[in-house]
């Protein structure tokens, strides 16, 4: 039976009061970020927060619990401290607390959602130290709230951890592995919640309460969350390091990145396995997420996601500014699962790009020459070593290249029906083929005149996906609503009408029209930024549309400028 004591986590004596000191300033958020910033400075870090705005309590507790290292994150809260004026012992050994990622913050730089983090890091404290029934209520609302949010994920529950870490559960990957796998509390747990994903308030606190009723047992193994906390980390460390055959994590002391493990769990609940650290360092990304993000409605989804698995290549084309790029990363990560950037590679096309860039050829070293990869080959031997996942090769600005040149013999093999079949590579003599599981996204401008018409022999490879102006879409509107600028809706009618006028314009049509890229942002929108967007980068564009028209350029250049004097 294990009978260490609570003050075995003194930690937890100095995070309790940085809650409480970091509460006063719920109110002061400027000078909290000034702290910040000059903590960092004095303890010789690089500040990730000189950008921001804006901030959440969670994402300062996340500061110094993250994958920095011990001497660091010392450094950091003795400045914070002093700052601050926390009279707790600084500690110096921080078992059994989760940390985050590297730049991770808890929510997103939105003022609205950053609102409802601090409701949440409030009513958190309050219920902690004053358990009521109006307490509990006020918690379960803001923390259903929140964890709404986008981004949020498990990161809530190690928050509420870190600020009363002996009354909060971190459910964590790593805690929910322990958990799961633990005979004692995987049964107190599954009758709760199957915690496929993160739970509402009330079913947290009952496996909170549960939990805490556990340590009161006689023959409990362990009495507090600290303590588990600390267990599961250790636990969850040994496997790995038995998985990878003995390299050992432990110089990690004091936990590990939330994410780099997570818990694979099957329909009926159970643990199946753990995935290694470098696959789980990625947030999940549904279908949802991309919706959230990219203005297409759940039909327009379900058209793009089917086109891609079924010809296994897809172009998507249009005016600028319609978010091609963006939408291409997003549509690969949902169709994956998790944003999992190792699969997913950009290259971009130009006039000058080879098949020796692409897929092999020499390159001059000091002493002559030797055969080197290019960026597709390497690709696609990699996804060929891991057949059972899905993997996304993304080429911006598709058209700008020679493509019968650049793809060279790989135009037989990149067609669905040929995928898997072997042809002989030109400069390295090697059977190559190119794997089922690889899919190709092109990007193609439609307004850029000085490129010819994509080639007719690859055409018939890809399926082809028009991406129009969003400004009528749902979450654009969204956008103009939250704006709560009267000029700014009106700019966006201006630029609808213009959208218009150059649809019927003989000379332009409907690839020449204006995104709705250009107006997404997460700057102010202020007059100074209206402006902006209208003088160096709309009207450069109608420069370049109507360039012998100038008539119609100082036309349109007054309606638009019109609108910041109306």
């Amino acid at each position: 039976m294990n009978t260490m004591p609570q003050n075995a986590f003194e930690w937890a004596i100095f995070y309790k009061e940085f809650a409480d000191k970091l509460l006063t300033y719920k109110t002061s958020r400027v000078d909290l970020l000034t702290i910040l910033k000059v903590a960092h400075e004095q303890a010789r870090l690089r500040c990730q927060f000189n950008d921001f705005k804006d901030i959440d309590p969670f994402t300062v507790f996340g500061s110094f619990n993250k994958g920095i290292t011990k001497s660091k994150r010392m450094a950091l809260i003795k400045e914070l401290a002093e700052l601050m004026d926390i009279k707790a012992t600084q500690p110096s050994s921080f078992d059994g607390i989760p940390v985050l990622m590297n730049l991770m913050a808890i929510v997103a730089r939105n003022t609205e959602d950053i609102d409802d983090v601090w409701g949440l890091f409030e009513v958190a404290i309050n219920y902690a130290d004053n358990p009521t029934e109006n307490n509990r209520n006020s918690f379960i609302k803001c923390f259903d709230t929140v964890s709404k949010h986008k981004g949020i994920s498990w990161n809530i529950t190690m928050g509420l951890f870190w600020i009363r870490p002996y009354f909060y559960l971190n459910l964590d990957g790593t805690n929910r592995v322990f958990l799961l796998n633990n005979d004692t509390y995987s049964i107190l747990i599954k009758n709760i919640s199957k915690l496929k994903r993160v739970p509402d308030a009330e079913t947290y606190l009952k496996i909170v309460e549960k939990c805490r009723e556990k340590f009161s047992d006689e023959d409990a193994i362990y009495h507090s969350f600290p303590e588990l906390s600390s267990a599961a980390w250790i636990t969850t460390t040994a496997s790995i390091a038995h998985v990878q055959r003995g390299k050992s994590l432990v110089e990690r002391k004091g936990g590990v990145l939330d994410g780099e493990l997570e818990l694979l769990i099957g329909d009926n609940g159970n643990t199946n396995e753990l995935k290694l650290e470098e696959e789980l360092k990625y947030k999940e990304y549904s279908k949802d997420d991309f919706l959230s993000e990219v203005f297409l409605d759940p039909a327009q989804y379900e058209i793009l996601a089917n086109l891609l698995k079924k010809k296994r290549n897809l172009i998507l084309q249009g005016a600028p500014g319609v978010g091609k790029s963006f939408a291409a990363k997003r549509l690969a990560y949902s169709i994956i699962g998790v944003s999992d950037t190792s699969r997913v590679m950009t290259v971009q096309f130009h006039q000058s790009y080879s098949y020796e860039d692409f897929i092999m050829g020499f390159r001059p070293t000091k002493d002559g020459f030797e055969l080197a990869q290019g960026p597709f080959y390497t690709f696609c031997k990699n996804a060929q070593e891991d057949l059972e996942r899905d993997y996304f090769f993304i080429i911006d600005e598709i058209n700008r290249g020679n493509l019968s040149k650049i793809f060279g013999e790989l135009l037989m093999l990149i067609e669905n029906d040929k995928r898997g079949e072997r042809l002989r590579l030109l400069y390295s003599n090697e059977l190559f083929s190119v794997p089922k599981n690889v899919y190709i996204i092109g990007l193609m401008n439609t307004a850029d005149r000085s490129l010819a018409m994509i080639d007719y022999a690859l055409r018939r490879r890809f399926a082809f996906y028009d991406m129009e102006p969003a400004f009528d879409s749902s979450g654009f509107l969204t956008i103009i609503e939250r704006s709560n600028n009267d000029r700014f809706a009106l700019l966006i009618e201006r630029i609808k009408e213009l959208n218009e006028a150059i649809s019927k314009d003989e000379s332009l049509g409907d690839g020449f029209r204006i995104g709705h890229s250009y107006f997404c942002t997460d700057d102010e929108i202020s007059d100074y930024w209206l402006a902006s967007i209208i003088d160096f980068e709309i009207l450069p564009l109608l420069n370049e549309y109507w360039f012998d028209e100038k008539a119609k350029i100082e036309r349109w250049a007054k309606k638009l400028r019109g609108v910041l004097s109306d």
